[in-house]
This record gives C-alpha cells, structure tokens and sequence, in this order.
C-alpha cells in the first residue's frame, strides 16, 4: 500500500469516527444537529465496514501472516479497546445510577449483564438480537466486525475446501441473518483491495473516476433513503438498510480504489503524515469510549448549563478518550502475547490449518 493511500484511508477513518462521536454529543448539546448527524453516524459506520475489509485485506496479502498471527492480531487489536470499554462503560453505568438516577432510567434495558456477557464475545448482534451494553450502542458494529474477521480467516487459512465451506456454514448459522446482511458490504472493502492494480488507467482519468466516485457517494447518501427498511429498527435492527448501505459502500470502495489510482507514486511529507496517523490510530478507542462519557457529562451536566459553550464538555470528552486510548492501546502487546499463549496450548493445529489459499472470499 502506498504511502498517499494509507494516509488517505487514515483520514476517511478519523473523519468517520469524528462523524460518529459529534453525532452523539449534538444529541445533548446541540439538538437542531441531531436529525442528519444521525444519518451520517451510521454511514460512517459504514465506512468504517469498507475499510475494515481493505485493510485486513491488505495486511493477510502483503504481510504474509499465517493462521496463528491472524488470529492473534485480531483478537488483540479488538480486546485491548473491547475489554477497556466493557469497563468503562459498566463503571460509569453503575455510577450514573448512583448519580442520577431519573436520567439514566432512560437508558436502562433488559438484562444489562446478559449485554455485557454477549458484547464481550461478539454475541450482541446474533440473530435478530440487540444487545449492545447500557450506554453503549456503538456496540453493536463489534458484534458483526468480529464475525467477518472470523469468516475471513476460515476463508483464507482452512486448507480443506470441504471442511472450509463447513465451517463457514457453521459460522453463518450461529450469526444470523443481521450479521450476513451487511456481510457484502465489508466484502466490498476485500474486493477493492484485491482489484486495486488490475487494468491499466491514465492518471487523468483516475482522477476524472475518483470526482465521479466522490459526487455519485455523495448523491447516494444525500438522497437514497434506507432500503428495504430503516438502520436501528426491530427486526434487522443496525442491518435493516444493507441494500442502501450496500450501494453507499460501493461507492466508497471505489473512492479508494480511485484514490490510489489518481495518487500512486505521490510522496507525502512526514509532518502531515505522523500526527494524522497518530489521531487515526486511536479511532477505535474514541468509537467504543466515547457514548458513555457522553452521557454521564450529560447528566451532570444539563444543556441549560453549558448553553452558548457547548464546545467545551464536548472538547474536554475528545481529549480524555484520546488520552485514555493512548493507555490502553498501548498495552496490546499484552493481549497479544495471551493469545499466543492460548493459541499455542489450546489450538491444535491440525492437517485442515495452513498458509493462505488463492484468492480469499472475491475469487
């Protein structure tokens, strides 16, 4: 990947993630925002699936890994933000019970700990469930990220074609509809990748298709509604617009595919490179810490309190979750080496386990 490419797809993954979390604060401080904010936070989490797909494309191709160093990569990178969040999430849930209890009862929901049971193994969003943790639903993208990490691996490393079709049966049964609805959309992001040098294309006209690519993705998400159904809403819940997100992320996949057409070979300078690499690299923790901060701020904090400087608790938010990313991400190498120590003694590497076969999951 080139170096103009990851600091582009750096920057769709900063300005998503910023999309999401000031949706969620404009909903306390700043209603009048709230309605297309909503909108955009969920098309960010659809950016959020294409890259997802693009990069773990990237790093299983060019980075050679085997079946343990996948494993171990995902589970660590998802767990050292997870488990933190878990935390966080349930400390400042109990506290702002304690604290203000009137307020938070609009965000009480069955079975709290089943939810954080379900959430803490990916469970959260199988088959027509919803079982994101008090507080926080931005949850819920885990609960169908991680299947496809999993279908993925199966996909790229089961040797035998048999026993790898089974198990992605297998896999497709415990997950559900939901979680496959929005499956295409993360294999959009694959596909990108895997077709990013094929053909040959003039620069002007790369360019020419990346202006097209941004107008058209713009026309869609502007003025395609949710199809077949409304994202949030019983039964598909977060997956009930795949067809309108499956569009929306074509057209993101192929801003990117574009992009790195039009840029190929264009140097960029480290100044701007390291510090957006640096905000992009922490996007995950200021997704899944961000919402119940929020809303405890919120309750200690009522609008009629912050009127006319709204900016500040909102400020103040960004900094701590930047600040508490920082720590916590930086222990990943912890997680990473109990996974390794849990793959060594209770994976049994069997005949069916092996290096990478051609052309995973887009043929």
């Amino acid at each position: 990947m080139t170096r103009a490419t990851s600091l582009f797809l750096d920057v769709l993954r900063l300005a998503a993630a910023l999309v999401v979390f000031f949706a969620h604060t404009t909903n306390y401080w700043n209603p009048a925002m709230m309605g297309p904010m909503q909108v955009w936070a969920h098309d960010a989490v659809i950016v959020f699936f294409v890259l997802s797909g693009y990069v773990i494309a990237h790093t299983t191709r060019d980075g050679a890994r085997d079946a343990r160093q996948y494993t171990v990569a995902r589970l660590s990178r998802l767990y050292s933000v997870v488990a933190p969040a878990l935390v966080l999430t349930c400390f400042l849930w109990l506290a702002g019970r304690g604290l203000e209890a009137e307020f938070y009862a609009g965000y009480e929901r069955a079975y709290p700990w089943v939810r954080f049971a379900a959430s803490s193994v990916f469970l959260n969003e199988v088959w027509m469930l919803e079982l994101s943790p008090p507080t926080n639903t931005p949850f819920w993208s885990l609960g169908y990220e991680a299947w496809y990490y999993l279908f993925f691996g199966v996909a790229l490393y089961v040797k035998s074609k048999r026993a790898r079709w089974g198990w992605l049966i297998v896999g497709a049964l415990l997950a559900g509809p939901n979680v496959l609805m929005l499956l295409p959309v993360w294999l959009v992001g694959v596909a990108a990748y895997n077709w990013r040098d094929r053909g040959s294309l003039l620069r002007g006209w790369a360019m020419s298709g990346l202006v097209g690519a941004v107008a058209a993705t713009w026309a869609v998400l502007r003025y395609l509604p949710d199809w077949p159904g409304t994202a949030g809403e019983h039964p598909w819940y977060f997956a009930g617009a795949a067809v309108s997100d499956l569009i929306g992320g074509l057209g993101w996949a192929a801003i990117i595919w574009f992009f790195n057409r039009a840029f190929v070979g264009v140097n960029v300078i480290t100044v701007v490179y390291r510090p957006v690499r640096w905000l992009a690299g922490h996007t995950f923790s200021l997704y899944l810490y961000h919402a119940p901060l929020v809303i405890l701020a919120s309750a200690m904090f009522p609008p009629f309190t912050v009127k006319g400087a709204e900016w500040v608790p909102i400020m103040v938010i960004l900094i701590v979750v930047y600040i508490m990313g920082a720590v916590t991400e930086s222990q990943r190498h912890r997680w990473e080496a109990l996974f390794g120590w849990i793959w060594d003694r209770l994976i049994k590497r069997g005949s069916s386990i092996s290096q990478p076969v051609d052309q995973p999951l887009t043929g």
